[in-house]
C-alpha cells in the first residue's frame, strides 16, 4: 500500500513537470512568432535619378564644401554623409561626350544639420522638445570652352527638413537620415536636370 502511495505521488510530480514544461514550450513558441519591427533599408537607386549627357571631353568635380565638425553640423557622424551621395549621383549620372570643352561640377554644399527645439506637435511626439534636421545642398554646373572661356554655368540647390522625437533607436535614426538625404538627392537631381535643360539644352544629347 505504501509503495503503491509513493508510486502515485511520483507520477503526479511527474506529470507536474511535464506540465510546466509544456506551459514553457508552448511560451517560448507563442513569443517566438510574435511580429518583430524591422526597418527597410533605403536604397539609393541612382538609375531611377535624372541621366544627363553633355558635350564636353573633360568632367571635373570639385568637392568645394568640407565637412563640418562642430554644432549643430552631424554629415561627419554617419557612415555615407550627403556630399557621397552627392558625388555618387554626378559620377554616375552626369556623362560627357565629344571631342571639346570641359565640364566642371562644383559642391558648395552638402550640409546636414541637427538642432533641438520646442515641440509644437504633441500629437507626433510626447515629448516638450524634438530633434530638427534639416539638409541643404549647393551645385554649380560650369561648361568651358578649350580656349577656358565659359559658354554656360547654372547653381541648383535645394533644402529638406524632417524631425524625430528624442528617444530613438540608432536604426531608425539612420533610416530618418537617408530617406531625408535620398528626398533631397532626388530634389537636387530634377531640379539640375531641368535647369540643364533650360540653359544648357545646345549642349545635351
Amino acid at each position: 500500500m505504501i509503495k503503491r502511495i509513493t508510486r502515485l505521488k511520483e507520477n503526479l510530480f511527474i506529470r507536474e513537470i511535464l506540465k510546466i514544461k509544456i506551459i514553457f514550450f508552448i511560451s517560448f513558441f507563442i513569443f517566438s512568432c510574435q511580429s518583430v519591427e524591422v526597418l527597410d533599408e533605403v536604397i539609393f537607386e541612382y538609375n531611377q535619378l535624372p541621366k544627363i549627357s553633355i558635350n564636353a571631353k573633360e568632367k571635373l568635380i570639385n568637392e568645394v564644401y568640407e565637412i563640418n565638425y562642430v554644432d549643430p553640423y552631424i554629415d561627419h557622424s554617419i557612415k555615407n554623409p550627403p556630399i557621397l551621395r552627392l558625388k555618387d549621383w554626378t559620377s554616375q549620372n552626369i556623362s560627357i561626350f565629344g571631342s571639346q570643352n570641359k565640364l566642371t561640377i562644383n559642391i558648395v554644399d552638402a550640409s546636414l544639420k541637427k538642432t533641438e527645439r520646442k515641440n509644437k506637435n504633441k500629437k507626433k511626439y510626447q515629448e516638450e522638445t524634438e530633434f530638427f534636421y534639416k539638409i541643404h545642398f549647393l551645385i554649380e554646373f560650369e561648361l568651358y570652352d578649350d580656349n577656358n572661356f565659359m559658354l554656360a554655368t547654372i547653381n541648383a540647390e535645394t533644402d529638406r527638413t524632417t524631425t524625430s522625437s528624442k528617444f530613438i533607436s540608432l536604426s531608425e535614426k539612420e533610416r530618418i537620415l537617408d530617406t531625408l538625404i535620398l528626398e533631397a538627392l532626388i530634389d537636387i537631381s530634377l531640379k539640375s536636370d531641368e535647369l540643364l535643360k533650360t540653359h544648357m539644352s545646345e549642349y545635351l544629347l
